[in-house]
This record gives C-alpha cells, structure tokens and sequence, in this order.
C-alpha cells in the first residue's frame, strides 16, 4: 500500500470516529461541561505514552502550545455553533469549509500545492460537503450559528497544518498526540471550571457515561488523523477527514 493510500485509510478511520464524537456532542445536555470531561477523559487514557516515550523534541513544542490555543477557540466555536442551529445545519458547514482552507494554509505556510485535478476534486468533496446542509423547520437564516460554524472552520484548518507541521518535526506521532491531549485539554478544562464553578464537579459526572467513551474515541480519531498528517499531504487529508459529516 502507498504512503497515500494508507494515509487515506488511517483518515477515513478518523472521519468514522470524529463523526461519533461530533453526535455526542450534541446530544451532550452541557456541551462545554461534556468537552471537559472528554478532553480530560482522553488526556488520562493517553497518558502511559508519556512515560513510553521520550517527549517531543524542543522545536515540536511551539507547535503544541500553539495548538493548545487553536483547539480552544476550535472547541468554542464549534459548542456556540451547536447549542445556535441544528446539528445537520452547523456540521456540514464547519467540516466542509475546513479542506478548502487547509489547502490554502496548507500552500501558504508548508509550500503543499495541489494540481488541477487535485484543486478540482478538493473543489468537489468541499460543495459536496456543505451541501449536506439545509435550513430547519423554520426557515430562518441562522446568522450566529453559521458564523460560529466557518470560524470552528479556520481553526479546523489551522490545526490540521499547525499539528501537521508538530507530529513531523517531533517523529513519533504517538508521543505527539500524549502530550497534545495533555496541554489541549487544560483551557477547556480551566473555561468549564471557572464558567460552572461548584457545579462543574455535579454536572461532570451526569456527563461520564459518555464523556468517557467519547475521549476513547476521540483519541483514536485523532490519532489517526495525526498518523495521517505525518506521512501524506495536509489538503487531501483534511478532505478525507471531513467526511465524518457522511458518517
């Protein structure tokens, strides 16, 4: 198997995954609550590869700390996006713009280009994506919620090259992605905290029974994705990923 073809199929693995977490989200009754407990939950399953491993090397970690940042606002995004519209409304929107900005931050900051058939087909899967959005019962244009949707969008496309750029310079991409739930997960933690005060302890544990399996697979989706951005280019592989609108 090609290194693009087993790119694709780690990708297509995440994009099944991803789509699961996406839908516990949603269903969650306290979204940023349900985050925490999943980005912890997925920090302490991750964690023996931090003694396994020695950690990333020293130019790995602006990388980390940036991406600390961007899933944040990533992960805020997108629970404003979902507690404003629909979940078959804000969803295609922020996967489907995501592959068309990661190709263009993609050419922008790692020289990645696309030929024409490549730039044609990312053309496709990306109006193919959105298309799967459509108004609810009532017709109305939901403003905010679309707009917290493309910018869970750009940050979408920031990390994919920003941890693009980390898992390749740190070489193992299972002690990347120990270290990147690790940092990740602290401000969503901090955020639920300081939003929930008292109750946060209260209101995580409501949120367990589903917290706990979706940091499981949440670590799987992206440590596929990560393995996938480690050996293959980041525009087609953002594409493939988005499918877990489809999922």
């Amino acid at each position: 198997m090609s290194i693009e073809w087993l790119g694709a199929a780690a990708m297509l693995a995440s994009a099944f995954f991803h789509g699961f977490v996406g839908l516990l989200t949603k269903k969650a009754k306290d979204k940023l609550v349900f985050r925490s407990v999943l980005m912890l939950s997925a920090a302490v399953l991750v964690s023996p590869a931090l003694f396994l491993f020695p950690p990333p090397p020293a130019e790995a970690w602006k990388f980390l700390i940036a991406g600390m940042a961007i899933h944040f606002v990533f992960q805020i995004a997108m629970i404003s996006a979902f507690e404003r519209g629909d979940m078959n409304l804000v969803s295609p929107v922020m996967r489907g713009a995501a592959p068309a900005l990661a190709a263009l931050a993609a050419y922008l900051f790692l020289r990645e280009s696309l030929n024409l058939l490549e730039i044609a087909g990312l053309g496709i899967a990306t109006l193919a994506i959105i298309g799967f959005a459509w108004p609810d019962a009532s017709h109305v244009p939901k403003v905010k919620a679309l707009a917290f949707a493309f910018l869970a969008a750009s940050m979408t496309a920031l990390y994919s090259v920003n941890d693009a750029s980390g898992v390749r310079v740190a070489g193992n991409p299972v002690s990347y992605l120990a270290w990147f739930f690790l940092v990740t997960s602290l401000p969503i933690l901090l955020a639920a905290v300081i939003r929930r005060g008292r109750r946060w302890p209260g209101l995580a544990r409501t949120e367990l029974s589903r917290g706990i399996p979706a940091g499981l697979v949440g670590a799987a989706s992206y440590g596929f994705a990560l393995f996938a951005l480690a050996i293959a280019p980041v525009a087609p592989m953002a594409a493939m990923r988005e499918t877990s609108v489809v999922f």
